[in-house]
């Protein structure tokens, strides 16, 4: 990255991880400024800072360790790979009965990340898979990973009023974005009836972690012509599913 994008301040405190993360409870601010040619004021608004962050744990001898928010990025990021390898496993037998595919996606930002699909063998597909993005609020993906959030969080996420269509029939306010959402708490569940793509309706359902958090969803996308014929048959499979993959199963 060219280093007039880059941040100094974030580069500093990267460096203080990483010295803690090598050598926990074994370093004390003095040793902190010696070793990494910090200034002992910056070094205390740093550590001021990754403490309120919970980034890192003042010890009582006055050393510091890495805190509790790095356990929670820790099961986070091996998260992402344990469960898109459940996924696969899990989802490959409902792709076979539907004829259908299936998608695993998370939330970021106001987007839709796609972490993994399982593909029908059909000649009409959507455009989904690992690493496509598409705005949340045109997805039936989205509307589940949205709808559990605190609105404050859903306001900062969506910002604007009037959303980007990507179809004629996609939610065109996020005020009509928020009243759907309260729809999909209710019932559990989100359709997507050619809001992202003309053509295809999905059904959408939501993956939970252990506290109960919705941080991933999985959903079946059916053409248009097998909707009636299907649907019924895809929510009991797709919610299924999502149980199968949610950690806070009783």
């Amino acid at each position: 990255m060219e280093s007039k994008y880059r941040v100094p301040a974030l580069e500093k405190a990267h460096r203080v991880l990483e010295a803690v993360a090598r050598e926990p409870a074994k370093l004390r601010m003095t040793d902190l400024c010696k070793r990494l040619g910090i200034s002992k004021s910056t070094m205390f608004s740093l550590i001021e800072t990754m403490k309120a962050l919970g980034w890192l744990r003042q010890m009582p001898n006055d050393t510091y360790a890495l805190d509790n928010m790095f356990g929670f990025l820790g099961h986070a990021f091996f998260r992402q790979y344990d469960l898109a390898e459940a996924f696969h496993r899990e989802a490959r037998p409902v792709m076979q009965r539907l004829g259908e595919s299936l998608q695993l996606a998370t939330l970021d930002g106001g987007e839709v990340l796609y972490l993994a699909k399982e593909t029908a063998p059909t000649p009409v597909q959507m455009v989904s898979g690992p690493g496509v993005r598409f705005p949340a609020h045109a997805t039936g993906l989205g509307k589940v990973l949205l709808a559990w959030l605190p609105e404050d969080e859903i306001l900062r996420l969506i910002p604007e009023e009037n959303l980007r269509p990507l179809t004629s029939h996609t939610l065109s306010t996020r005020s009509e974005l928020l009243r759907h959402l309260d729809i999909v708490r209710r019932q559990g569940y989100a359709f997507d009836l050619q809001e992202c793509v003309m053509g295809f309706h999905c059904i959408a359902a939501p993956v939970r972690e252990v506290d109960g958090r919705v941080t991933a969803a999985v959903s079946v996308s059916i053409p248009v012509h097998l909707w009636e014929q299907k649907r019924d048959r895809a929510l009991t499979e797709v919610l299924a599913l999502a149980e199968r993959l949610s950690l806070d199963q009783p």
